[in-house]
């Protein structure tokens, strides 16, 4: 009878690492490129705030005419939602209190696909806004950034523009749990553009 237990056990032991590996493929990711379209501006300093892992480090500077490589964010294991925040200083244009401008691009990418979102925010801070800011202020920032009435879900285009502004942001995110983020940084040539 013991010998039968010991069987069982061993089987369903056997089983349950099966599982656990396949379970461990269920992450989910966002790969985000963000491409400078604009004929003068360049995106630089840039800080990221994901749970999880990133493959490729972000570059240091995004200049005019330049499409970097893609950051991959995975999510943590254990969590089916790969969210997170990128931040770059735009360098050409200040905020209407000579702030330095910084391109914000949120993300919420779910397992279950069709509920993906991005948001694009352009925020002037005298210093960068994830700097020196622990994780909790830095979810709370994101958490304000990616307001439902903000977000863009799949088939959408998340678009940010100001009268005031001599460029434009633009993104997409499509629907799988391995969601493609594209953002593009152009140049802004007629209002409403």
């Amino acid at each position: 009878m013991e010998v039968a237990t010991i069987a069982h056990a061993k089987i369903l032991l056997l089983y349950m690492q099966h599982f656990v590996r396949r379970f461990v493929g269920f992450k989910t990711m966002a790969t985000v490129t963000i491409s400078n379209n604009h004929q003068e501006m360049k995106l630089t300093d840039p800080d990221v705030f994901a749970p999880g892992e990133m493959n490729n480090p972000l570059n240091p500077t995004i200049t005019p005419g330049q499409t970097p490589n893609s950051s991959k964010f995975v999510s943590k294991l254990g969590r089916f939602t790969s969210q997170g925040m990128i931040s770059y200083k735009i360098i050409g244009q200040t905020g209407p209190n000579w702030d330095p401008l910084y391109l914000i691009v949120t993300w919420k990418v779910k397992l279950i696909a069709g509920e993906n979102s991005i948001c694009i925010n352009v925020r002037d801070y005298q210093s960068p806004p994830l700097e020196n800011k622990t994780p909790e202020e830095k979810y709370f920032l994101f958490k304000e950034l990616h307001k439902k009435e903000n977000r863009i879900y799949p088939g959408g285009t998340a678009k940010w523009d100001d009268d005031s502004s001599f460029f434009i942001a633009r993104g997409t995110i499509d629907n799988m749990s391995n969601a493609t983020i594209k953002v593009s940084f152009d140049q802004q040539l007629l209002r409403g553009y």
